[in-house]
């Protein structure tokens, strides 16, 4: 047995003991900085196991639609907090059918069910929505939808309404207002 081995053994009453178990300070990362208190789960860990836990459901198959705090115009969301409502809507357009310009002063979650929608924004440009997608909408950002698909397009809309919020509010078209370009 080496001394350094020797050094760590404890005998008493004859009887010899295994070594001392140390184990890593957690508390402390390699460069000396506390830990996070919850630091994001490292594949098997506990924390790993308890975040799959958490996110499951009771379901067999699940297919995740959308999941943020962002609208499309990269707007913050923000929940109704009085007179809060859902109002959950089933769009039909027909090939070539155009919204008039509107804006959404309400929370707005929309999952293409059918066929393919785009979706001009002022001052952002067009972005194209199909079939599963799923979308935050814009609420204060002026746009306008188009069925540029070749079959009707079905839009499940729904709105989280509340604090006076409208579901939709008909605006001019981009450029009408010539003080709302500049």
């Amino acid at each position: 047995m080496t001394r350094a081995k020797f050094a760590f053994m404890l005998v008493v009453g004859g009887v010899l003991l295994a070594p001392p178990v140390f184990s890593a300070d957690k508390s402390i990362t390699p460069d000396g900085k506390p830990a996070p208190s919850q630091p994001h789960a490292k594949p098997g860990s506990k924390a790993a196991q308890e975040e799959a836990a958490a996110a499951k459901t009771p379901y067999e198959k699940v297919r995740e639609v959308f999941a943020g705090d962002l609208t499309v115009a990269d707007e913050k969301v923000s929940f109704p907090q009085n007179n809060a409502s859902v109002h959950a809507i089933e769009i039909t357009m027909e090939p070539g059918e155009v919204t008039g310009w509107h804006q959404h002063h309400a929370p707005l979650f929309a999952y293409i069910l059918e066929g393919e929608i785009t979706v001009t924004y002022e001052e952002i440009g067009k972005k194209v929505y199909s079939a599963g997608d799923g979308l935050l909408e814009a609420m204060d950002v002026t746009h306008r939808g188009e069925n540029t698909g070749d079959a009707p397009a079905k839009i499940l809309a729904v709105f989280l309404l509340g604090d006076d919020g409208k579901a939709t509010v008909a605006e001019d078209a981009p450029g009408t207002d010539k003080k709302k370009v500049e």
